[in-house]
């Protein structure tokens, strides 16, 4: 039998030409990422809560690395405006955003509790509003026969700036407190020294001390989200004027629902 070229030439040709096209046609292109490091100053009430946030961040995002710090709030807010962070996480905005002529950018992205904490053998169960300014004011000073140790916050604590601004209506406590410089000491002195009655973040919150009820009103998720438990304040993400470049993408991450969500308290159960 021969063999006719002929038959053969053209689809030869076709596959060449098919290859041909193959060869000349727009490639995927693979872009990499330059690489981009985000700062953030956090004031110590808001870490439990974005710690996870941060972490999901850089998943979604992995040419991003978040760097963080941790403060007060007033010299967490002190290192935003002197430019050593991208975004800072505020757990209190003083009356004045600006300073300095710095201007703030402020965005509510959380409502957070402040927890009554008090050792867990205290004879307290319960703490009305009236109760509270008299004990931090120092003019209660017994409870069912226990003597009363105040614990407070250190000047420039969020927390304190709230409890104070909530429950003393803008003065200090009395000068007899205790002052601790973190809410983690807060709640240890609490929980080791009987008698003790301070106030914490509720991200804070721990089962070595007792949360007390605030006329009547336990700190969960559905009291602070609804305003009816006292003891609540907004947590801000905050920048030097509207957040830009990878702070924007942060912060419309964080505002848009990127898994904050503070803690809530469960009211231990009878029986």
């Amino acid at each position: 039998m021969t063999f006719d070229l002929r038959l053969a030439r053209g689809p030869l040709l076709l596959s060449c030409f098919l290859l041909l096209l193959s060869a000349c046609a727009p490639q995927p292109v693979t872009v990499t990422r330059e690489s981009v490091t985000l700062s953030i100053a956090i004031a110590d009430s808001c870490e439990p809560l974005v710690e996870s946030v941060t972490d999901r961040y850089e998943a979604s995002r992995p040419w991003v690395t978040v760097e963080s710090q941790v403060f007060n709030t007033a010299l967490t807010e002190q290192v935003l405006r002197e430019g050593d962070s991208d975004v800072a996480l505020l757990s209190w905005i003083w009356d004045s955003h600006e300073a300095g002529g710095v201007s703030l950018w402020t965005e509510g992205f959380a409502r957070d509790g402040v927890a009554v904490i008090v050792h867990p053998e205290s004879p307290m169960t319960d703490v009305g509003m009236a109760q509270l300014r008299e004990i931090f004011r120092g003019r209660l000073q017994e409870w069912d026969g226990t003597v009363l140790t105040v614990v407070s916050r250190e000047e420039g604590s969020g927390t304190r700036a709230a409890f104070e601004r909530i429950v003393l209506g803008g003065e200090s406590a009395t000068l007899n407190a205790v002052v601790m410089p973190s809410s983690d000491a807060t709640v240890q002195y609490v929980a080791s020294t009987p008698g003790a009655i301070g106030y914490v973040s509720t991200e804070y919150m721990d089962e070595v001390v007792r949360v007390l009820p605030v006329e009547g009103i336990p700190p969960t998720r559905q009291t602070i989200d609804n305003g009816s438990y006292p003891l609540w304040r907004q947590l801000y993400l905050a920048s030097v004027g509207e957040p830009t470049g990878e702070a924007r993408e942060f912060s419309q991450y964080v505002l848009s629902g990127g898994g904050t969500g503070a803690k809530v308290y469960s009211p231990p159960v009878d029986g």
